[in-house]
Parts: structure tokens; C-alpha cells; sequence
């Protein structure tokens, strides 16, 4: 029996020298050389939180749990320079931060990382440099063309993305080598939005997909004349005419302005821009008139509109149109009296053949309207004054008179007439002696 137990014993002490030069053999087997991103577990070493940077990346070391620390932990990189925060660490410590510096942007490293694991074995594991993610790229402002629009990818990059572009509607965008994106296929002044896709490269050092958009108009159109007004509007009154229209297309140049004209006699009258009727007045009552509009812009003038339908003006008998100096001279002062006007509204009053407006004066609660005003100075002969505005009835009223405007004597100052005088006086005294000298030479020859 004791031999039995001696070899048990025995036994049992064989079977744990056995194991524990197992035991002994596996820890200093575990040498593992494995990448980490951005984390890996195996045989002892724990990476971890790898950050890329722009001249290299950092990453956190810890050790499994199954052990109770690690010491002689170093760092061995392929490129550039390696530290790390601690050469030691136990369970319950903070994580080790080792950074990687002195690389280029684009540049890979492979980082060896070595420990002495505790209780016992050896850790040997790497870790390469992590991608950035990819970056949206950057657009310029787009420029338009005839049928399009063109942009560039300011960073362009094909080392490190591969690029597609998409337009929107019947839009085509291309990217050609330079990052120039073109887009055709768009009507004059239409628009379409581009997206530009950047996807990282395969060992670029980045990686994902970014995009990013821009939004573009082709030019518009060469500026063409107006289209041609739609068929105006006439009321008619005493001698006068409210033509009235719509305004049409400007076709890619501001409309300037407007043009009426009467049919017969070829009377007009004149709109600003944003006018949309205007009067012509000195109409003959009892004639039929129609009225075309035409458009104008810098671009040049719209087709005459369709005429109007046709009005025939009708004198009315409340009215009147006088003038205090019937004749006056240049720059003299007169007063014009317009009566028959609805009270309130404006009454303007001009100087004709070429229109000069004299002033404009709303008539008062009796329909009288009264300017006084000085005639221009530049301007000699017979002229007619006019009044137009609103009659009574609601419809336009124009009233002429005529005035005469005199040139003036030249003015006698000063020493002039004793000059003027003495040579006259010289002229006659002139004469007479040579009328008796030849009355002499008559005498003698008979």
C-alpha cells in the first residue's frame, strides 16, 4: 500500500512538471504579429482609439485582462517617430497613448508594438497608420455659358478619390483632368444643380465618400426688342385721347419706354418705363382714330401693336381756355385760365409745336385751373398753349389758344443816339453839296 502511494505520488508530481512545462512553453510561444484598426485583442496587447493626424496618428495601448500587467512595452515604427506614454502598465491603469510623428500626409507607417506580458510571456503586434475619412470637395463659384455652366474642384485629387458628377433635370456634367466640371444641355437663363461624389482610393490613406453640390444658370439670351404689345385700350373726349396697354415681354433688355401713336394725323404721346398709358391730345373732334403702342428698350423697338378700336373725339360746351397776353415777349410772364375740368385733378399746360411743359396746376372746386408762368426765352413767333387734363364727364379735355411771342426792338441807351444822329446829320449835309455842285456844272455847260 505505501508503494502505491509512493508512486501516486509520485505520478502526481510528474503530471504537474508536466504542465507546467506546458504552461512554460505556451507563454513564451505567444510572440502574435497582428494589425489592430481600430482595435484588437489577441495574445496580450490591446490597441485601441486610433486617430489619424496630419503628420502621423496615435492610438491607445492596454493589456488583456487575462494578464496582470506588462513592462518593457516599446515601440518600433516602419516611418517616422514613435512614443508612448509609459513603458509599464497594470490592470486598473489609465490606457497608454502612443503617438507616431514625422510623416508626410499621404505617408503609411507600420507600428511594431512589444511587451513582456505578466505573470508571464511576450506580446510582439502591430498597428498601420489609420485612413482620414474622406473630405467633401471644395467648389468654385460656377460661371455660365451659352448652354450651361462650368466649375472646378478646387482640391482636386485622383491619388486620393475617384470622382463622378450628376446634374439634375436634362442636364450632362462631365469632370475632365484638370477637375474643370462642365454641364451643357440647358435652355438660355435655365438652371441645374451638380453633385460632385469624391470616393477615396484604395491605399489612399483616406477613406468613405463625401459629396458636395453646386447650383448653376446658363446666360440668358441676346436682348431682343419688346414683344409686341397686346392691343390697346382708348377712351375718348374733347380733343384728346387715353390710350392705355399692358406691358409685354422685355425679352432680356429693361423695357426703356413707350410710344403711342395716332391714326390718322400721327399724333403721339410718350411713356416712362413703368407707364402704362399716357393722353394724346389736339385731336380733331368729330375724327375717327385708332392707336398703336410700341415697346422700346436698349435692345431697339417692338412691332407696332395691334390698333385700338377706333373713337371719334366729341367737343363738349363746359369749358374755356384763356390767356392774358395774347402776344408777349420771349421770357415774358402770362397767366392761363383752363376751365371745365373735374375739381382735384392735375391739368398740365404746355407750349406747342415743340411741347414744352409750362406747369401743371389742379383744378380747384369750381374746375378752374389757373397757371401763371414765364414763356421761354429762346423762342420767338406764333405758338399754341394747351390745357389737357380731365373734363367734367370724366374724359379727357384738351383746350388750345393761340399766343404770339415778339422779338423786341433793340433797346436806345446811353451816348448811341447823338452818334446815330451826328451821321445822319452828316449824310444830309453830304448830299446837298453834292446836289448844288452838280446843279452848278449844269448851269455852266449851258
Amino acid at each position: 500500500m505505501h508503494t502505491l502511494r509512493s508512486r501516486g505520488r509520485g505520478a502526481g508530481r510528474l503530471r504537474r512538471a508536466i504542465l507546467a512545462g506546458v504552461l512554460a512553453l505556451g507563454g513564451s510561444a505567444a510572440v502574435v504579429t497582428a494589425t489592430a484598426s481600430p482595435a484588437l485583442a489577441s495574445h496580450g496587447l490591446t490597441f485601441a482609439n486610433a486617430v489619424r493626424t496630419s503628420d502621423g496618428f496615435t492610438f491607445e495601448v492596454t493589456i488583456l485582462s487575462s494578464f496582470t500587467g506588462a513592462t518593457n512595452i516599446t515601440l518600433t515604427p516602419s516611418a517616422g517617430t514613435a512614443t508612448i506614454s509609459g513603458t509599464s502598465w497594470n490592470q486598473g491603469d489609465q490606457p497608454l497613448l502612443a503617438t507616431v510623428t514625422g510623416l508626410t500626409v499621404d505617408q503609411a507607417s507600420t507600428v511594431q508594438v512589444s511587451a513582456n506580458l505578466l505573470p508571464s510571456g511576450t506580446s510582439l503586434q502591430s498597428i498601420v497608420r489609420p485612413p482620414f475619412s474622406a473630405v467633401a470637395p471644395t467648389l468654385s463659384p460656377a460661371t455660365a455659358t451659352a448652354d450651361g455652366f462650368t466649375f472646378t474642384i478646387t482640391d482636386y485629387n485622383t491619388t486620393r478619390y475617384t470622382y463622378t458628377v450628376s446634374a439634375t433635370g436634362d442636364a450632362t456634367a462631365t469632370v475632365d483632368a484638370n477637375g474643370l466640371v462642365t454641364v451643357t444641355g440647358l435652355a438660355a437663363a435655365g438652371s441645374a444643380t451638380v453633385t460632385v461624389t469624391a470616393t477615396a482610393n484604395a491605399d489612399s490613406g483616406y477613406t468613405g465618400t463625401q459629396s458636395a453640390t453646386r447650383t448653376g444658370t446658363a446666360r440668358p439670351a441676346t436682348p431682343q426688342p419688346p414683344a409686341t404689345p397686346a392691343k390697346p385700350t382708348a377712351v375718348v373726349g374733347d380733343s384728346a385721347a387715353e390710350i392705355s396697354w399692358v406691358a409685354p415681354a422685355a425679352n432680356g433688355a429693361p423695357i426703356t419706354g413707350y410710344l403711342v401713336t395716332a391714326n390718322p394725323d400721327g399724333a403721339t404721346c410718350a411713356g416712362p418705363a413703368d407707364a402704362t398709358s399716357c393722353v394724346i391730345a389736339g385731336l380733331r373732334n368729330g375724327t375717327a382714330y385708332t392707336f398703336t403702342v410700341v415697346a422700346r428698350s436698349s435692345a431697339g423697338d417692338s412691332n407696332a401693336s395691334p390698333a385700338s378700336d377706333p373713337g371719334t373725339p366729341t367737343a363738349v360746351t363746359s369749358k374755356d381756355l384763356s390767356i392774358d397776353k395774347p402776344s408777349v415777349q420771349p421770357g415774358g410772364t402770362v397767366t392761363l385760365v383752363a376751365e371745365g375740368y373735374r375739381p382735384g385733378t392735375p391739368v398740365n399746360f404746355y407750349l406747342h409745336s415743340d411741347p414744352v411743359l409750362l406747369g401743371t396746376v389742379n383744378a380747384n372746386a369750381s374746375g378752374v385751373a389757373t397757371l401763371t408762368t414765364a414763356l421761354p426765352k429762346n423762342l420767338t413767333g406764333g405758338h399754341t398753349a394747351r390745357a389737357v387734363g380731365t373734363g367734367l364727364n370724366g374724359l379727357p379735355l384738351s383746350q388750345d389758344i393761340a399766343v404770339t411771342i415778339a422779338a423786341s426792338a433793340l433797346p436806345v441807351t446811353g451816348a448811341r443816339p447823338f452818334v446815330i444822329a451826328g451821321v445822319a446829320i452828316g449824310l444830309v449835309l453830304f448830299g446837298f453839296v453834292f446836289l448844288r455842285a452838280g446843279r452848278r456844272r449844269n448851269f455852266t455847260t449851258a
